[in-house]
């Protein structure tokens, strides 16, 4: 029955984004989102300052989803620009992305730009464990990936489905790296699994579950606005993920397309992410947000995005059997 409500709800997701009007002229771009609406509007207000004769149209969701959509237009793209997902979503299906060298270009470490120039960093960050401190006491809550499997813990870790969830996907490649199979199957069993990342960290937020897997900034935002929340980085390790944004091959707005690139990738639009989302930006040359932990101070290792490009289709279909069984 769980697997069948997963599946009911991606297929009900898909049909909603595949039936979404989106107007494309010679005068928009049409953004597919999967970061933040506060972010995304905050861009798009910027953006339409510079370039006031072009219109922004947004369809957001997450980068699971929105990758589904982009590989079921691919005969004949809606989409312009991809914003936000992990970098290994757009490394598990390249092709659909066009190589475009930004005006931007010299301001980024050549491991946030992907080598045909087919994505651009867009923020870099550690997955962290946000703990609900009115729930559970931060020296009673999980230290380690493999503290995820004891059985104290069963019931009260909230994960995205990470089909539908590239943050989600990260973490469990993550820990696949580490300690495969055997080690995420007993957290797969312990943990309670929703259909958006946003929900793993709000609903940690509002006191419904005392351990949510999550990006580290939305722990810092949720402390920020006053929720009782701390972040707890594993002991064992968190790799270093970057996202990215891209433009989509043969969209209906290829110059409209560049135009949008090389402003989310300009300093301006980094300060920005940096002050709404509390991310670490990927330019080289913008200061990470106060309050997050010091890049220096976190144990951290390699995460291997071409692995985990290749082995997703095979990683989730496994996933979704174990899931199935629980």
């Amino acid at each position: 029955m769980k697997r069948t409500l997963f599946g009911l709800a991606a297929a009900a997701a898909a049909l909603a984004l595949l039936g979404a009007a989106v107007p494309a002229g010679a005068q928009s771009v049409v953004v597919y989102n999967a970061v933040s609406t506060k972010l995304m509007d905050r861009f798009v207000e910027e953006f339409q300052k510079l370039t006031p004769g072009v219109k922004v149209e947004v369809i957001n969701g997450g980068s699971g989803e929105l990758l589904t959509r982009i590989q079921a237009e691919k005969a004949r793209p809606r989409g312009d620009v991809f914003v936000g997902p992990d970098a290994d979503v757009f490394d598990a299906a390249i092709d659909l992305f066009e190589s475009y060298t930004s005006k931007e270009d010299g301001a980024f470490d050549r491991a946030a730009v992907h080598k045909d120039h087919k994505y651009y960093g867009f923020s870099t960050n550690f997955q962290a464990f946000m703990v609900n401190t009115k729930l559970m006491p931060l020296d009673k809550a999980p230290k380690s990936w493999t503290d995820l499997a004891k059985p104290e813990y069963k019931g009260k870790i909230l994960m995205a489905n990470p089909a539908q969830s590239g943050s989600a996907y990260s973490q469990m490649h993550q820990i696949l790296m580490l300690y495969g199979w055997d080690l995420m199957t007993k957290i797969i069993n312990n943990t309670t699994f929703v259909t958006s990342s946003k929900l793993a960290y709000q609903n940690v937020a509002k006191g419904e579950f005392p351990v949510g897997l999550t990006s580290e900034f939305n722990i810092l935002v949720s402390k920020l606005e006053g929720f009782p929340v701390e972040a707890i980085y594993p002991s064992d390790g968190t790799a270093l993920i970057i996202d990215a944004n891209g433009i989509i091959k043969g969209g209906p707005n290829p110059d409209n397309a560049k135009k949008f690139l090389d402003f989310i990738s300009s300093k301006q639009a980094h300060s920005i992410l940096v002050e709404v989302d509390k991310r670490r930006s990927a330019r080289l040359d913008t200061a990470p947000p106060p309050g997050l932990t010091a890049a220096k101070d976190i144990k951290s290792f390699a995460y291997d995005s071409l692995g985990a490009a290749t082995q997703r289709k095979a990683s989730l279909e496994r996933f979704d059997k174990i899931f199935a069984s629980k």
